[in-house]
């Protein structure tokens, strides 16, 4: 499967991390002719190989492969990101426990939005 916006991306991640076709495929366990291929043929890899990519530039998949514009857009907060991303796996269930633990333990900045909207997670 070719995507002219993966060639582009990974290697410009790869590029802006100041990081070798090696040393990125080190990181990916991978080789470097495998990198070479995303990079110059259109290949795309496999999903897990997606998810290493993502987490290690600490993007979106849907930006890897052009479905989400951030260009230019680096998170704010590293952690605050990978907090985002699991919260995002969660079921109603669990993310409804996640949201009371958080409105217990941060009173104070949950208080003002109090009723305002239930649903916002």
């Amino acid at each position: 499967m070719g995507n002219n916006l993966f060639k582009e991306r990974i290697k410009k991640l790869r590029n802006n991390s100041n990081l070798s076709m090696d040393a990125l495929a080190e990181k990916l366990e991978t080789k470097k002719s495998t990198i070479s291929m995303w990079e110059n043929n259109n290949i795309v890899p496999r999903e897990e190989m997606l998810i290493k990519i993502s987490k290690l530039f600490n993007v979106s998949i849907d930006y890897l492969l052009g479905n989400d514009e951030m260009e230019g857009k680096e998170p704010d907060n590293r952690k605050l990101a990978y907090l985002q991303r699991n919260l995002e796996k969660m079921d109603a269930g669990r993310l409804e426990k996640a949201e009371t633990i958080l409105k217990t333990v941060f009173e104070d900045i949950f208080e003002d939005e109090e009723g305002e909207d239930d649903d916002k997670f």
